[in-house]
Formats: structure tokens, C-alpha cells, sequence
């Protein structure tokens, strides 16, 4: 009987591995182009390459730069497809706008965007990417009459709405509350970017800012900011209070002068409350408190005299008294 030896064939089968994934791209660029006055909006276009589909929105992580604001995109991208060494990209373009509030040069460091992407239109799950954009230079004209470093507000139409509810006054009272109202709003200029409303301590007010409400709007990359500053005042103690007066400049780049609005000073004369008359207990209190010092020194006093004049009265009474003398020839020896 042959023995039958069992035997094992091992099948490789050698896929050929797929090349590596091409890596989604980033291009950024200035679409402004020319002068750029300080403060004035610039927009910066950040084109995202895909290589498939987008699944999301993307997520920019925005810088924060010193004397200027870069906000995120606003609406939808703009969609297009580019065939680039052979692989065929989804490009998202976003517009993102960008404010210098000082003149010169102002750097915009490379910052992350995140989004997913599919590779193929069917697939189930999504692949997360991050690219980083590429650093970039803006350059700003400086404004007529502002010093280098200050800030300064850049927009053709801004406008300042100021209401008082109710309107300070004559003969007011203690206790008494006016709110003050400020509505903000210009083209191209973020409602954050308004200067902040602050005042500084008033004699004899309570001064009350409330958080400020940005209502900004935007339609096909025309930006108009929008700010509502509320501030409550209220009446702490009788007098004559003057709330300051104010100005806020601004720069108008289309007839490229500088323009100024004025918040006029407002005085408020407030009744002093008369003051009231102490109670009988008040009164006992007070004199418990400052008085019987003086009291007890008085009793002190009086009984020190009554002890004085008990001992030493009589010796003293006498030295007023008449003396009488001997008599020189007594009645006995005549």
C-alpha cells in the first residue's frame, strides 16, 4: 500500500500596490490689486485643491495679527475642476477679506484649513486633509493726519445714530437711568472693527456698557458692518453731572478726506434728596455713642465738688465769717 503524503500548495497572489494617493493642495493670493489705504478692506482668495469630492465645509484656523482682522468666508465657495500632473482636483475658492488699521507693512502668516474629501463619488467614508496656506505681505497707504500705529476706520458712508431714552435733563432724581444708543454701520468695515465705546468714571454716575451686538451683512462680497453700543447711566447723588463730549474720526478713501463725527456733551442736573430726620431711637443710639463720654465726665465732676465742698466747705466758709475779739476789760474786774 503506497502511503499518500498530503501536501500543501501555498498560491501567492502579488497585487501590484496602487501609487500613493496624490495630497490635496492650497493656492493663496491677493485679489486687490493697486493702493490700499489703511483700514480699507483687501480681499484674499484661498483656492482649495481636492483630489475627489469635498464632503463638508472647509475650516480655516484665522490668525490673530496685531492692528488688523482677517474674517472668514462668507456664503459658498466657488466651484471648478483642474487636471494638474494628471490628477484631477475639485477646487474650492474661497474670498476671504482682510483689514490693516495701520499703514505700512502688515505680514499674514500661513495658518491651516481642514476639510474632508471622498476619492471616489461612491465611497462610504470620508478622509480628512489639512493643508497650509503660504504667508503673504499686505502693504498699506498711510492716512493723511494719523500718526504711524494708530487706528483708523477706512469706509465711504459711515454713519453714527445716536438716541438717548429718556433724554437727561433738568430736576432729576437720584436713582434715575438714561440709556444711551449708538448704531454703527458702514460698507466695508466689520462691525468689530468700530472703535470701543468707553467712558471713563463720572462723580456721581453709574456707568453700565452692555455687551455690543455685531449684526454685519453680506451679499456677493459686498460687507456692510453694523454695531449697536449700549450704555445705561443712572443717578447716584444730587448735582450737576456732565457727561463729556466726543469725536470719533474717519477716513473717506473715494473723496479722500478725513471726515468727523460728534457726540455732543450732556448735562444732568439732579434734585439732592433732602435728608432725613432721626428717629427717637436714632437718637438714643447717637447719644450712646458720642455723648455719654461727656456725661459721665459731668457726673464725675459733680460728685468730685460734692465731696470737696462736704470736706472742705465749712473751713472754708469761715475765713468769710467775723471774728470776734476778747473783750479788753471784762465785766468781773470793774
Amino acid at each position: 500500500m503506497k502511503a499518500i503524503i498530503p501536501f500543501l500548495i501555498t498560491i501567492s497572489i502579488v497585487v501590484p500596490s496602487r501609487a500613493a494617493d496624490p495630497p490635496s493642495r492650497v493656492q493663496t493670493g491677493w485679489v486687490t490689486k493697486g493702493e490700499i489705504w489703511a483700514g480699507q478692506k483687501a480681499l484674499l482668495a484661498v483656492e482649495l485643491y481636492a483630489p475627489g469630492y469635498f464632503d463638508g465645509a472647509a475650516v480655516f484656523d484665522l490668525p490673530k495679527i496685531p492692528h488688523a482682522l482677517v474674517l472668514p468666508p462668507v456664503g459658498s465657495p466657488v466651484l471648478d475642476s483642474k487636471v494638474i500632473d494628471g490628477v484631477n482636483y475639485t477646487v474650492q475658492r474661497h474670498e476671504l477679506e482682510v483689514f490693516a488699521y495701520t499703514a505700512g507693512k502688515t505680514e499674514v502668516p500661513a495658518f491651516k484649513v481642514r476639510f474632508a474629501i471622498k476619492r471616489q463619488a461612491l465611497d462610504h467614508d470620508s478622509v480628512t486633509q489639512e493643508v497650509a496656506t503660504q504667508p503673504l505681505t499686505l502693504e498699506t497707504k498711510a492716512v493723511p493726519g494719523v500718526k504711524l500705529g494708530e487706528w483708523v476706520i477706512t469706509s465711504a458712508d459711515l454713519k453714527v445714530e445716536e438716541t438717548w431714552k429718556p433724554e437727561p435733563g433738568k430736576n432729576e432724581k437720584t436713582g434715575a437711568a438714561f440709556v444711551r444708543t449708538l448704531v454703527w454701520t458702514a460698507s466695508d468695515v466689520p462691525g468689530m472693527a468700530f472703535p470701543p465705546f468707553k467712558e471713563d468714571p463720572i462723580a456721581g454716575l453709574g456707568i453700565y456698557p452692555a455687551d455690543p451686538l455685531v449684526e454685519d451683512k453680506s451679499d456677493r462680497g459686498d460687507l456692510l458692518g453694523q454695531r449697536t453700543d449700549t450704555v445705561t447711566y443712572v443717578c447716584k447723588a444730587g448735582g450737576i453731572v456732565t457727561i463729556p463730549a466726543r469725536h470719533l474720526r474717519w477716513w473717506d478713501p473715494v473723496a479722500e478726506e478725513m471726515k468727523r463725527v460728534d457726540f455732543p456733551a450732556r448735562v444732568i442736573d439732579v434734585i439732592a434728596p433732602p435728608v432725613p430726620q432721626p428717629t427717637m431711637g436714632e437718637k438714643f443710639r447717637r447719644w450712646m455713642k458720642e455723648d455719654w463720654k461727656v456725661l459721665a465726665l459731668g457726673l464725675a465732676g459733680a460728685v468730685l465738688l460734692a465731696w470737696g465742698v462736704r470736706k472742705w466747705g465749712r473751713r472754708v466758709w469761715s475765713w468769710f465769717l467775723p471774728t470776734r475779739l476778747a473783750e479788753l476789760n471784762p465785766a468781773e474786774e470793774r
